[in-house]
């Protein structure tokens, strides 16, 4: 076996590998500014972050088409992938964590003031549909489903 087939691709799995570091470096950066209390920031995040994620997919297919890791050697470059991989995917995990805590502060919050209005609003009188008061007796208040 000649040392022109067991050679790496460094040329090839470099673009990759500099894509998961700087999404890595993104999430991190999200986490950072939902942490302090700065969501209103992400926005400005966005447009890379998307980029940067229609570039990891664009690389994933071109990496699969050619035979996957497999194809790509053993070699250093390979490593290299893998560890940034694991460190993504551990970022990505806290990431994870902290917006689902934070969703379920937003909904209990969300909640708790629904319940304040509901407890405020029970008195309240309205007009049935026959044209007569009637008193309120189960008030029911707006819940928003929404997954993000």
């Amino acid at each position: 076996m000649s040392n022109n087939q067991n050679t790496e691709k460094p040329d090839f799995l470099g673009p990759l590998i500099n894509t998961v570091r700087e999404l890595t470096k993104i999430v991190s950066q999200e986490t950072t500014l939902l942490k302090s209390s700065r969501p209103g920031e992400l926005e400005k995040l966005l447009p890379l972050k998307n980029q940067l994620m229609a570039t990891y997919h664009k690389e994933m297919t071109e990496l699969n088409n050619r035979g996957g890791l497999k194809a790509s050697g053993n070699g250093s470059a390979v490593r290299i992938l893998k560890q940034e991989s694991r460190n993504f995917l551990s970022v990505l995990t806290r990431h994870t964590s902290l917006v689902k805590a934070l969703k379920k502060i937003s909904e209990n919050m969300i909640k708790a003031i629904s319940d304040e209005v509901i407890k405020h609003q029970n008195n309240a009188c309205r007009y049935g549909a026959n044209g007569a008061r009637s008193a309120n007796k189960s008030p029911t208040s707006i819940t928003l489903n929404q997954t993000i």
